[in-house]
């Protein structure tokens, strides 16, 4: 995973996409569930929201202490930077539903912040 992490650092998208699938593809928990987060960063960046949204979700899904709600945290700013307050206010909760120590509290702020709705009275 960190060759993907490299090549998504020198831009070279379609090798990074590549390593992060193989190492999800990996059976490896922690390996499969940070690759999927990664992926979803990238997709996110290249305006794939639906790749996106799948792949943290697949993250999510693992049930990893760490990587799932992260996924869920990130899964939340990309939703948030699309307009969707209401999916980014799920996100955000459920990571904060999760319990863990740092994101959860992370989590919470990132909701404190968000305005009331996304819908056609927002």
């Amino acid at each position: 995973m960190d060759q993907g992490n490299l090549l998504g650092e020198h831009d070279d998208a379609d090798e990074a996409r590549a390593a992060y699938q193989q190492a999800i593809e990996s059976g490896d928990a922690h390996r499969a569930a940070d690759a999927a987060v990664r992926l979803g960063d990238l997709l996110g960046e290249q305006g794939d929201v639906d790749g996106a949204r799948a792949v943290y979700q697949q993250a999510i899904d693992s049930g990893h202490r760490v990587e799932s709600p992260y996924a869920m945290v990130q899964l939340g700013h990309m939703l948030e930077e699309q307009g969707d307050v209401d999916g980014a206010r799920a996100a955000y909760q459920q990571a904060v539903d999760s319990g863990h120590e740092d994101i959860a509290s992370s989590a919470a702020d990132f909701l404190a912040y968000l305005p009331e709705s996304s819908g056609p009275d927002a």
